[in-house]
């Protein structure tokens, strides 16, 4: 699939509004929040209506100048997007925020890529937040609409996908990798789950 900020915040972000909204309900009104491989910026701007700042990063330059392109025209003020890799969040010193989240993200990275982006998380934040898509997925029009949306996204994309799951989803990778999970919730028909760490 191609890269485009456009396509993304025409398309797909809009179907994603209620489990932006469910994560908002994680946060605690002022904290200082970075979204990690924020794409459009769209959880970002959701966030910023109750943290009191929101640092959004991703690697790609264009989904970056989307995102300020879009923030440009809105009322929030508590928030910038930063060109940064997920990998090594050097641009933020040590327990920098309050919170890290990385939202429907760590399905497309490649299984060599979680460690380096956990442990940076770990570095910068007190708490995580990982967003994901649910192990096992239900058998439900939710569950098979997921896998035909990974299906379509690429094959490298799907490839990807295919590895989070073998790998047992957040439930294996994030003990695997030094995260323990304090609160657990599933949403979107059980398609996707929130799961708030600690370390």
């Amino acid at each position: 699939m191609v890269e485009s900020g456009i396509f993304y915040g025409t398309f797909v972000d809009p179907l994603l509004n209620g489990l932006r909204k469910r994560v908002l309900h994680e946060i605690k009104r002022g904290e200082k929040v970075i979204d990690i491989a924020c794409g459009t910026g769209a959880q970002c701007f959701t966030l910023a209506a109750k943290a009191g700042h929101v640092t959004g990063v991703d690697l790609s330059e264009s989904m970056i100048c989307f995102a300020r392109s879009k923030q440009a025209k809105s009322v929030f003020t508590n928030l910038e997007f930063t060109v940064c890799d997920a990998t090594n969040l050097f641009l933020f010193p040590d327990n920098e925020f309050d919170v890290a989240i990385l939202s429907l993200a760590l399905h497309q990275f490649s299984p060599d890529l979680y460690k380096p982006t956990l442990r940076e998380m770990k570095r910068v934040a007190k708490r995580i937040i990982i967003v994901d898509y649910a192990v096992p997925l239900p058998r439900n029009y939710a569950g098979f609409g997921s896998r035909i949306a990974e299906f379509m996204a690429g094959v490298e994309h799907n490839r990807n996908f295919k590895s989070y799951y073998k790998r047992g989803g957040i439930n294996q990778i994030l003990p695997d990798n030094g995260l323990f999970i304090t609160k657990s919730i599933l949403i979107g028909k059980g398609a996707f789950q929130i799961a708030t760490c600690r370390f």
